[in-house]
């Protein structure tokens, strides 16, 4: 039954992750060729920006839904609607203050556009929770059915807005549709909650032990940002806005394999959290399921992503195209730093993990910034690898150990080691 219920919910979000992100260019494809491309422009910038917003509003609360909430119990309906309750009021305050502060003032033509803004943000930021959330409560085809469904929705407005429309109304009809979908999965999420209510949340930590597992997951968030919006200003800064194109295209396919990734790494947590998990065999399923996962990623990334940026244009293949082999090989080593990771929420042992994040978006920054000027953009990918090789040295140990642990611990998560371990 664990078995089953790992290769279905695994597969769901590697699934959600793929078509989510198909779609999603064949929205933006089909919007340019029905609408004016400065009103395209327009409503990618607003929308981007609202989901990055809400992607802050957020507070990272994901890693903690998705490691506690598996055992939360009579607790669960609480922990939801409490998190809904922040969430609401950050994005109101992140939305509005963005509004008011003129953060966006080329962005917004109307008033219309200042008032549906901090709407969006707060209807993304929901949208975003309510993954990890169904995750958490291991019902991950659920993700792929409302993000597939949305991602198929949206798009049919597109075909019914005039040659004249505004980003407004691109904006407004994913604001509607996103709403709509979130409202149905949200209610889903509350009447599972409900039914847990009779359940045993014995292995809940005390709210200390949550606040300090969330204060960790939000500093790695806050950390990790640092890569994708310092690389981008460096290489324009550097080798100019062209380069930065080639790299975009190389760095989007590259993160787009870490999602897959990181989809997989999220449904064995929830698997691993629960009570009486069997550890080997959850450890004999990781090995079956992410070895050929991981050969796949670093194929598609050594052949199929030249080859994609040869169908883009021959100077995106040639000048970005031995950087996505770097990059391939580093998914290798970036497969066993995601497994530490993993096994470290699992045992709730975090200190080294931040550790880690910061010494990798360390070395890719500063690498960057001494590289490029001299070999192009293959140094951002010796910068990146690097950073994964040393994160690679540093794990392996504990990452050794910590498989072990769960290997021999007859109720893996029964007996919490305190934060401050590593």
């Amino acid at each position: 039954m664990l078995k089953g219920r790992l290769a279905v919910n695994a597969s769901a979000l590697m699934v959600s992750s793929m078509a989510t992100g198909a779609l999603g260019l064949v929205y933006w494809m089909i919007a340019e060729r029905m609408l004016p491309t400065s009103e395209v422009g327009r409503a990618s910038a607003m929308i981007s920006t609202a989901t990055a917003m809400s992607s802050l509003a957020c507070l990272s609360l994901a890693g903690a839904y998705e490691r506690f909430l598996p055992v939360a119990g009579h607790r669960t309906t609480r922990l939801i609607l409490g998190g809904y309750a922040l969430i609401g009021a950050t994005s109101a305050i992140l939305g509005t203050g963005f509004v008011l502060l003129g953060f966006g003032s080329k962005l917004f033509h109307s008033t219309t556009d200042k008032v549906m803004f901090p709407l969006l943000v707060l209807v993304l930021a929901y949208y975003a929770i309510t993954d990890p959330i169904l995750i958490g409560l291991r019902r991950s085809p659920a993700v792929a059915v409302k993000n597939v469904f949305l991602s198929v929705t949206k798009i049919i407005p597109l075909f019914f807005l005039t040659g004249t429309a505004t980003a407004m109304a691109v904006a407004g009809s994913w604001l509607l549709l996103a709403a709509l979908t979130t409202a149905v999965f949200i209610v889903h999420v509350v009447r599972i909650a409900i039914g847990r209510r009779t359940e045993s949340s014995e292995e809940l930590p005390a709210g200390r032990e949550l606040m300090a597992f969330q204060g960790v997951f939000f500093t790695m968030m806050l950390v990790s940002s640092v890569v994708p919006f310092a690389l981008p200003l460096i290489v324009v800064g550097t080798v100019g806005t062209t380069q930065n194109a080639y790299f975009n295209l190389a760095w989007t396919m590259n993160a787009a394999a870490g999602m897959l990734r990181s989809s997989f790494g999220a449904a064995f947590v929830v698997e691993a959290v629960q009570p009486g998990a069997d550890g080997q065999s959850l450890v004999r399923q990781l090995k079956r399921m992410l070895i050929p996962l991981t050969l796949v990623v670093a194929a598609g990334l050594a052949v199929g992503g030249p080859v994609l940026l040869w169908v883009v244009g021959a100077e995106y293949a040639r000048e970005a195209g031995p950087l996505m082999v770097i990059l391939a090989a580093q998914s290798i080593i970036d497969t066993v730093v995601i497994v530490y990771f993993m096994v470290a929420q699992i045992q709730r042992k975090l200190r080294l993990m931040l550790i880690v994040q910061i010494m990798i978006v360390t070395v890719t920054v500063a690498g960057s910034v001494l590289l490029l000027p001299h070999i192009g953009l293959i140094g951002v990918g010796c910068a990146s690898i690097a950073a994964s090789a040393i994160a690679f040295a540093v794990v392996i140990g504990p990452l050794i150990t910590g498989i072990r642990e769960m290997q021999h611990a007859e109720h893996p998560t029964h007996q919490p080691e305190p934060l401050t371990q590593q």
